[in-house]
């Protein structure tokens, strides 16, 4: 349903015509670490950042395949979906994939 943040409400689909424009929606990547392995961290993405003081969990697909790796250049290991592994390097020489697995 599209919504107005300004007006607290939801648009009929005249309204969403009105002015319609793209604009640039910010979004944040950030690491979780996992309490097992702290060198270890999911990677997020996110629209709604004022949201993340209130997350108690992380939830992942369990039929998309991700990958953890290990970044060359910080050292640490990383897991996210494998898919997007070209979004997060522009080489494969920045990284070393460690393991494949699913989601459940």
């Amino acid at each position: 349903m599209p919504y107005s943040n300004g007006c607290t409400t939801v648009l009929s689909n005249f309204e969403t015509g009105l002015n319609y424009k793209d604009i640039d929606d910010p979004s944040i990547m950030i690491t979780f670490p996992l309490l097992s392995d702290p060198n270890t961290k999911l990677i997020a993405w996110t629209t709604t950042p004022w949201t993340l003081p209130s997350n108690l969990a992380l939830a992942v697909n369990p039929n998309f395949d991700y990958v953890k790796v290990l970044d060359k250049k910080s050292n640490s290991h990383f897991i996210f979906a494998e898919c997007r592994l070209s979004f997060y390097y522009n080489s494969n020489k920045d990284y070393t994939i460690v393991e494949k697995m699913k989601g459940k």
